[in-house]
């Protein structure tokens, strides 16, 4: 669809994909795309980890590509916020791509409270799956997903509110996107 707008999350576990995901689709009037490996697993996020496992070990491709065009489908049926690990690389005509950034120690702190759960265990966690998950994308994708070089913008989401980040990817989208907004 020509001139739709579809902005691009991205970050590592707890970074704030999904906070600013619906933020931004509420604030712009648009849809939110968030799936997730986790769903796969009922979000029983300590499964996640051996489903990363189990896939490499097979090296399926399938349940990638399925999964991507999903994400391209849903992407392609009007204007969207995609809050995904790789919806930037998968998203090939993404109006912005943006990546958030925050330490293991804050992500962990975010997921302890969000879960209910220890932080030191939470850390624990943070710091498997974003191995996992960084191995997983480079063995199946061959993408490294700690080179931010197609990102538009990074965001340090330890030091800006979600109101700030909301004008900031607003305004960015709304540069990009002439048709809409001039």
């Amino acid at each position: 669809m020509a001139g739709t707008m579809k902005i691009c999350i991205g970050g590592f576990t707890s970074s704030g994909k999904t906070t600013l995901g619906e933020a931004l689709s509420k604030e712009l009037g648009i849809r939110h795309i968030n799936p997730s490996y986790k769903n796969m697993v009922k979000n029983d996020e300590k499964k996640v980890i051996g489903l990363l496992d189990d896939l490499m070990s097979k090296k399926d491709r399938k349940v990638a590509e399925d999964f991507d065009a999903e994400v391209a489908k849903m992407s392609n049926e009007g204007d969207c916020v995609v809050s995904t690990w790789i919806g930037s690389w998968i998203i090939k005509d993404a109006t912005a791509r943006v990546w958030l950034n925050a330490s293991q120690e804050t992500r962990a702190t975010r997921r302890a409270k969000a879960k209910g759960m220890d932080t030191k265990e939470a850390l624990e966690f943070i710091k498997a799956y974003d191995r996992k998950s960084a191995d997983y994308f480079k063995g199946v994708y061959g993408i490294d997903v700690t080179d931010h070089s197609i990102f538009d913008m990074e965001l340090n989401t330890e030091k800006l509110s979600i109101n700030d980040m909301v004008g900031i990817v607003s305004l960015l989208a709304a540069q990009r996107d002439t048709k809409r907004f001039r």
